[in-house]
């Protein structure tokens, strides 16, 4: 088989006959005779010693040790030759104790001298005296033993070495967690299986395994590995990773109408294997919660990868028909939604949801522009459950919404802020597409595989779904997911309903229906409407720290102001935030290549209601205008906002007022009387020097008035 490590293939090829013709050991085989084991230690050890090793080795439920030496070094011995029990007991070592043993394990023939532990980078931060005291330990326990150090030029040299059994049963324990699934699908546990086994004669050190890795993993050696595929198994391969991310069922490969043999799949295996690049196997994931059981086509996870990257970047005759773009308009709607909750009284059913004719009514207030993928009905359904979920709204004694003190703490916070709860929030949701269970861990490593993509580039809409997927199915065992499931049977009848191609359809489908929503992706669509690409965004890119949004270069004179109240924003490619303050105090108008809003008197007074200060409606019109604002603009957002009743507070504590009416409730309310301390005039008020000037502020916002700091502005 042409995967064969090339240094060790000419001794495996020579192994040549004895004087009495028998098989002569080959070298891996003599160098395993000569390594201490088990019995080493226990030949050994004193009476002493050995009581020491029966008590850790047998547990606390150990039986009475035997009376006899002998049948008490055979019971210790069959322990310490037990991959689970070796296991267990090292599982129960300190943690220091656990590392340096680990770095045993790592070794050529499990052999390291103290000064090559010292030397480790990995134990950098524990001293020698350390080091000395945990290899004792070890060493007390039979885990290691004191052997020649032969690889030194220094008479005498001492190392420690693990006992061959011990060692070996480690590993394979070690193996036995990633085997299964892991060693299917991905190149590294093909090679392990391979390679990595006692049970061959021929053990590749760990290091040797991943040198081995790295180069056969490499995205031109598996692409080349790929090219030079016979001209019959080629294609097939090509179409397993593009249309099905590397997994080609048997039963879905003979329902192709384009097939033109019958499934060969020992032949298949045959050449996969060879070439490194997959292998043909019966993959069975109904213990994992998953649909599936089938002789299945598998293309390495690696080599899946390094064919998705060649061809999931569209060049120009491979762009989308047509673009789509949501930017924040979900974030603003959110905005308007609680701002209509504040001006009007909405009323519940029984069951807790909004009567359908308010429903209407809201929508009118939502920005008509859901795009292709959700209706305005569905989106107005996501912002109910998102605010319920959330907290930001709640439910009065008079079966009405009313915003929580944790929903005007929303409208104060960054952009940034609110789409990291919006993600948080979609990652754990349910009902959205699939079995949570899986969709929710797949959606965990989606978002970490976003970072990797560049920003402003279309992708193939199933790329990142096809790689979470293959990623996911990889770590089945890792993840204990069959122990969840085992659990779940056990308690009720459960049947899987998603295959590994519906576990990534509907990981697309989330992306479509929640990160498209949000802005953090755009879409492409072909002629027939279909989506078929996906690019992250400039806003998703800042969000996941693709870029960095402090290095961004300020986006300044965009905005035209004009007399009649209409704003004209110029987009520049990076305006989300600024959209986004535009939609909480202006009405969006018109979307073409310019975006129109207007402000009027009632969006201004909702977005003072809703928590926004009257200084950042100001400062955002003033610091991104193109030229001056009109000063009737000005005027007239100042007089809405007192009529409103925005009060000011100096930093004498002087509550000052244009509207006296306002003024004259605030000295009768019951719950902010008692703050005055005098009546100045019926425009001014002066307040009690109880609190600080902003706590006193936050006091009063949270009694419905709306007050801001002098100077501000």
């Amino acid at each position: 088989m042409n995967f064969q490590d090339p240094q060790r293939a000419s001794s495996d090829a020579s192994a040549a006959e004895g004087a009495n013709g028998a098989p002569r050991p080959s070298a891996e085989q003599r160098a395993a005779l000569q390594r201490p084991k088990v019995a080493d230690v226990l030949g050994a050890a004193s009476a002493e010693e050995l009581a020491g090793l029966y008590a850790f080795w047998g547990g606390v439920n150990a039986p009475p040790p035997p009376t006899t030496p002998a049948e008490l070094r055979r019971v210790v011995a069959s322990w310490m030759s037990d991959g689970e029990v070796a296991e267990a007991r090292v599982e129960a070592l300190g943690r220091k104790q656990a590392q340096v043993l680990a770095m045993y394990l790592d070794a050529p023939s499990y052999t390291q001298s103290l000064q090559e532990l010292s030397d480790h980078k990995l134990l950098a931060v524990l001293s020698r005296y350390e080091l000395e005291s945990a290899t004792g330990v070890l060493a007390r326990h039979g885990l290691v033993l004191e052997v020649p150090d032969r690889r030194s030029k220094t008479k005498g040299a001492k190392a420690f070495t693990v006992p061959l059994e011990i060692g070996d049963g480690l590993l394979r324990q070690q193996r036995a967690k990633r085997r299964g699934v892991f060693d299917l699908l991905t190149l590294r546990g093909f090679l392990d299986s391979q390679y990595d086994d006692p049970a061959r004669g021929r053990r590749t050190s760990p290091t040797r395994l991943r040198e081995m890795y790295k180069l056969y993993s490499n995205e031109p050696a598996a692409l080349a590995r790929v090219e030079r595929l016979a001209d019959d198994v080629r294609p097939l391969v090509e179409k397993s990773v593009l249309q099905f991310g590397g997994l080609l069922p048997r039963a879905l490969f003979e329902r192709m109408d384009e097939a033109e043999s019958s499934w060969n799949g020992a032949r298949w295996k045959s050449v996969l294997e060879e070439s490194l690049v997959g292998t043909v196997e019966k993959l069975e994931l109904s213990r994992y919660g998953i649909h599936y059981s089938d002789e299945t086509l598998i293309v390495f996870n690696e080599v899946a990868l390094a064919w998705l990257r060649r061809v999931a970047v569209p060049g120009d005759p491979d762009a989308p028909e047509s673009e789509h773009g949501l930017g924040v308009d979900l974030v603003s709607n959110i905005s308007r939604f609680m701002g209509f909750l504040i001006e009007h009284n909405v009323r519940f059913t029984v069951r807790g949801e909004i009567f359908k004719t308010t429903e209407k009514r809201i929508l009118q207030e939502l920005i008509p522009n859901p795009g292709r993928e959700l209706s305005r009905a569905a989106v107005l359904d996501f912002i109910f459950d998102f605010t319920r979920s959330l907290g930001l709204i709640e439910s009065t004694g008079e079966r009405t919404f009313a915003i929580a003190g944790v929903g005007k703490d929303w409208e104060q916070r960054a952009l940034e802020h609110k789409l990291n709860t919006l993600i948080e929030y979609a990652v754990e949701e349910r009902g959205v597409a699939g079995d949570w269970y899986h969709q929710v861990r797949m959606r965990r490593i989606f978002m970490r595989l976003l970072k990797r993509v560049e920003p402003q580039i279309w992708y193939d809409l199933m790329y990142l779904p096809f790689l979470s997927r293959n990623t996911y199915l990889a770590g089945l065992d890792q993840l204990a997911v069959d122990e969840y499931f085992s659990a779940r049977n056990d308690g009720a009848n459960y049947t899987p309903m998603e295959d590994p191609q519906r576990l990534a359809w509907n990981l697309a489908r989330w992306v479509r229906q929640r990160l498209y929503l949000f802005g953090i992706v755009d879409l492409g669509y072909d002629k027939g409407g279909r989506p078929v690409a996906m690019r992250l965004t400039r806003t998703g890119a800042k969000l996941l720290g693709v870029v960095d949004a402090a290095g961004a270069a300020p986006m300044l004179g965009s905005l035209i102001v004009t007399p009649d109240f209409e704003v004209v924003l110029f987009p520049t490619g990076d305006d989300d935030e600024l959209v986004h303050e535009l939609d909480r105090f202006c009405v969006r108008e018109q979307q073409s290549e310019t975006l129109h809003f207007r402000v009027h008197e009632r969006s201004v007074q909702r977005a003072l209601s809703e928590g926004m200060f009257l200084s950042r409606i100001l400062t955002t019109l003033r610091n991104q205008s193109r030229t001056p604002v009109p000063q009737n603009v000005l005027f007239s957002i100042r007089d809405w906002a007192g009529r409103a009743g925005l009060l000011h507070l100096d930093a004498q504590l002087v509550l000052r007022g244009d509207d006296p009416d306002t003024l004259r409730r605030f000295q009768q309310d019951a719950g902010v009387k008692n703050f005055v301390r005098d009546v100045l005039d019926e425009r001014r008020l002066q307040l009690k020097s109880r609190f600080a000037q902003r706590r006193l502020q936050a006091l009063l916002r949270e009694f419905g008035y709306l007050v801001e700091l002098d100077g501000g502005a």
